[in-house]
C-alpha cells in the first residue's frame, strides 16, 4: 500500500467518523422527541483500484419492523378497548351502583316497599301518596337513564363522524410524505421523512386496524384488517359519513337505506364506486369499530332492557289474565276463550304438551290491526319453546281462527263462535295435548271491577295504557323514555284501593295493593329476547324484581369486564412499546459511548494523515 492509498483511506475514514458524530449529535438532540427513531451509520467498504476505504456512509433508522407492525395492531386494539371501557363506565353511572340510593333496583325496591306499606294500611292517605311518589321517582329514573343512553349513542355518532374525517386527513397527508420518500427529496436521507410517515400511520392505527407493507422503492401500502385497500402511494378510498343530527330509540342501523335511522360509512374508490363499509365489516377494531359497536349493539341492547322493564311494569299492573274454559268435543279436549277486549299488542297464549316426553311449549298470538304490521320485528320473536306469531284481527274472528290454524299446523283444531275462540287437540293418542288457553287484554279504566289498572301510561301516545302495540312501529321501543304515572290516578289516589264503584270497594280493602305487589314481586313473566341476557337471544322468565336486578347487575358486570379488558390490552400495548423502544429510543449513555469510539477512530485516522504527511515531507527533503 502506497502513501497515497493510505492517505485516501484515512480521509474516507474521517468522512465516515464525521458522519457518525453528526448522527450521534442528532440522536442526542432528539432524545426526548416523540416519534423519533434512533439513527445509525452504515459504512460500506469501497475498493477503487488499489484504494480501500469507506464509501458514502448511509444514515439508517434502528428499529424492528416486525415489532413496529405489532405495535400498530396493539394500538388499534387499545383504542378499541379504551373507547368501550369509557362508554361502559358512563352507562354504569347512569344505572347507579347496585344497592345505592339512586340505583334503578333501589328505586324499584322503594316502590314495592311503599305498596307493602299500603297493603298494611290501605286507607292511609300518606301511604297512598308514598306509593305515587315512589312510582313517579321510578318512572323519572327510567326516563333519565333512557335519555342518558341516547346521549351516549349521539356521542358515538358524532365520534364516528370526527374519526372518519380524521382518517381521510391522515390518508391525504400520507400521500405527500410518501411521495417525498420515494423521490428521495431529503438531502440528508429519508430518515426524518420516514419518522413523519410512521407517526401518521401510528395515528391511523388508532382509528382502524391496519396491515402495512413497504415496496422496494420505499412506498408504503396499507390495507384494513378486513382486506380493504386504504393506501397505495395515494389514498385508494375516501370515506363518507352521513351523520344524523339526533338519534332516538327508533334510530337504528340497517343495510336498507330506507330503514336506516343512523349514519353509515361509505367507502368510495378513485372511480367513484362505493360500498357500505359498516355492512362490509371494514372497521373491526380501533376507535371507529368500538363506536360502531356501541352505537348499534351495546347501547341499543341497553335501551331494549330499559324498555323491557318499563313494558313489564306497565303490563304486569294492567293486563288481565283470562283463563280459557275447558271443553270436550268428542274425544278431543281443549279450551274456549273470549277474545273480546283484546287490543292491538295484546296476546293469547296456547300452552300444550308434546308427547312423548311431556315437554310444555307455547304459542303466543299477538293481535295486530293491520297486515302492514306483519311480520313482527325480530325483537318480538320468541324461541323454540315460545313461538310468537302476529295475527291480523282486521278480518274478523273467523279470519283470526284461520290464521292461528295455519300457524300451529296439524294436531290442533281452531275454530270460533263469534268472539269466542276454541282450540282442541286430536284426542287420545295426540302428539300435542292442549293444557291451557289464556287471553290477556289490557285494563283501560281505574275502576272496572278487577284489581288490574293502567298504573303507568305512555306519555308519548296521549297518556294511553301500554298494550305493546305494533301499529306504526313497536310501542315497546323507547317506551322507557315515555313511561309516566297515569294522571287520573294522581288526581284520585283513592283508586289505588278502590277498584269497583258499584258496589263501592271499602277504603280499607287491601285487595288491589296486595295484587299490585304480588304482580311485581311474585308473578312469573316472560321477557323478550331483546334483553339479550348472558348473550342469549332466547326468551326468559322471572319476576319483574328479578328483571330489574339482572339489568342493573348485568350492566355493572359488563362495565367491570370492559375495564378489565382495557387494562389487559393497555398492558399488552405497553409491553410491545417497551420492546420497540429498546431498539428505536435514544439512550444518551449509549450515544456517549458511541461518541467516544468515534472520537478514537477520528483521532486514529487523523494520526494516519499526520504520519503520511511527515513521510512525504521526508521524501521531499531527499
Amino acid at each position: 500500500m502506497g502513501l497515497g492509498t493510505a492517505l485516501d483511506t484515512a480521509i474516507s475514514g474521517l468522512r465516515g467518523t464525521q458522519a457518525g458524530i453528526g448522527v450521534v449529535s442528532q440522536n442526542v438532540a432528539n432524545a426526548g422527541t416523540a416519534g423519533y427513531v434512533r439513527r445509525g451509520v452504515s459504512n460500506v467498504d469501497s475498493v477503487t483500484g488499489r484504494t480501500v476505504g469507506v464509501n458514502n456512509p448511509q444514515v439508517q433508522r434502528l428499529l424492528d419492523r416486525i415489532v413496529q407492525h405489532q405495535l400498530w395492531q396493539e394500538t388499534s386494539g387499545a383504542a378499541y378497548t379504551a373507547t368501550r371501557a369509557e362508554a361502559f363506565a358512563g352507562l354504569d353511572q347512569l344505572y347507579g351502583a347496585p344497592g345505592s340510593k339512586t340505583a334503578l333496583d333501589s328505586m324499584f325496591s322503594a316502590f314495592t316497599s311503599s305498596l307493602q306499606a299500603l297493603q298494611n294500611d290501605p286507607s292511609s292517605y300518606t301511604n297512598r301518596t308514598a306509593v305515587l311518589d315512589a312510582a313517579s321517582q321510578l318512572a323519572n329514573r327510567l326516563r333519565s337513564v333512557s335519555e342518558g343512553v341516547q346521549t351516549l349513542r349521539n356521542q358515538a355518532e358524532a365520534g364516528i363522524g370526527n374519526a372518519v374525517t380524521r382518517v381521510n386527513e391522515l390518508l391525504e397527508s400520507l400521500t405527500n410524505v410518501n411521495a417525498r420518500i420515494v423521490n428521495g427529496e431529503a438531502s440528508s436521507g429519508t430518515a426524518d421523512l420516514r419518522d413523519q410517515r410512521d407517526r401518521i400511520v401510528s395515528e391511523l392505527s388508532q382509528y382502524v386496524e391496519i396491515r402495512t407493507s413497504e415496496q422496494p422503492n420505499g412506498s408504503i401500502s396499507i390495507v384494513s384488517a378486513s382486506g380493504t385497500q386504504l393506501f397505495d402511494g395515494r389514498p385508494t378510498v375516501k370515506f363518507e359519513f352521513d351523520q344524523r343530527s339526533s338519534l332516538g330509540a327508533n334510530s337504528q342501523w340497517s343495510a336498507d337505506p330506507a330503514q336506516r335511522g343512523v349514519g353509515t360509512i361509505l367507502a368510495k374508490d378513485l372511480s367513484g364506486n362505493g360500498f357500505d363499509a359498516i355492512a362490509n365489516n371494514t372497521f373491526r377494531s380501533g376507535e371507529i369499530g368500538a363506536l360502531i359497536e356501541l352505537r348499534d349493539k351495546t347501547l341499543v341492547q341497553a335501551q331494549a332492557q330499559l324498555d323491557e322493564i318499563a313494558a313489564q311494569l306497565s303490563s304486569a299492573l294492567s293486563d288481565r289474565q283470562i283463563a280459557g274454559t275447558a271443553v270436550t268435543a268428542g274425544a278431543a279436549t281443549g279450551f274456549d276463550v273470549d277474545l273480546a277486549g283484546l287490543q292491538a299488542g295484546n296476546s293469547v297464549t296456547l300452552d300444550y304438551k308434546v308427547t312423548p316426553g311431556g315437554q310444555t311449549q307455547r304459542f303466543t298470538f299477538v293481535r295486530v290491526d293491520s297486515a302492514a304490521s306483519l311480520p313482527l320485528p325480530a325483537s318480538a320473536q320468541g324461541d323454540a319453546n315460545n313461538r310468537v306469531i302476529g295475527i291480523d284481527f282486521s278480518g274478523g274472528p273467523a279470519s283470526v281462527a284461520a290464521q292461528m290454524q295455519a300457524a300451529v299446523g296439524p294436531g290442533f283444531t281452531i275454530s270460533n263462535t263469534g268472539s269466542v275462540l276454541r282450540v282442541v287437540d286430536d284426542g287420545a293418542g295426540a302428539t300435542r295435548d292442549v293444557v291451557g288457553l289464556t287471553s290477556r287484554p289490557t285494563q283501560n279504566s281505574l275502576t272496572g271491577g278487577t284489581s288490574e289498572l293502567p298504573f303507568f301510561v305512555d306519555a308519548g301516545r296521549g297518556n294511553t295504557a301500554y298494550t305493546g302495540s305494533f301499529e306504526g312501529g313497536a310501542q315497546s321501543v323507547g317506551y322507557a323514555s315515555r313511561i309516566a304515572i297515569n294522571p287520573d290516578l294522581v288526581a284520585d289516589r283513592s283508586r289505588l284501593v278502590v277498584y269497583n264503584t258499584s258496589p263501592a270497594t271499602p277504603q280499607g280493602d287491601a285487595t288491589r295493593p296486595q295484587f299490585l305487589l304480588d304482580r311485581l314481586t311474585k308473578s312469573e313473566r316472560s321477557f323478550t329476547n331483546a334483553t339479550g341476557f348472558d348473550g342469549s337471544r332466547a326468551t326468559s322468565t322471572g319476576t319483574i324484581s328479578t328483571l330489574v336486578q339482572r339489568v342493573v347487575a348485568g350492566q355493572g358486570q359488563a362495565s367491570s369486564a370492559a375495564q378489565r379488558l382495557d387494562e389487559g390490552q393497555q398492558v399488552a400495548l405497553a409491553a410491545v412499546q417497551s420492546r420497540f423502544l429498546e431498539d428505536s429510543q435514544v439512550n444518551v449513555d449509549q450515544e456517549m459511548s458511541t461518541l467516544i469510539e468515534l472520537q478514537s477512530a477520528y483521532a486514529a485516522n487523523a494520526r494516519v494523515i499526520a504520519t503520511v504527511k511527515e513521510l512525504l515531507d521526508v521524501l521531499l527533503r531527499l
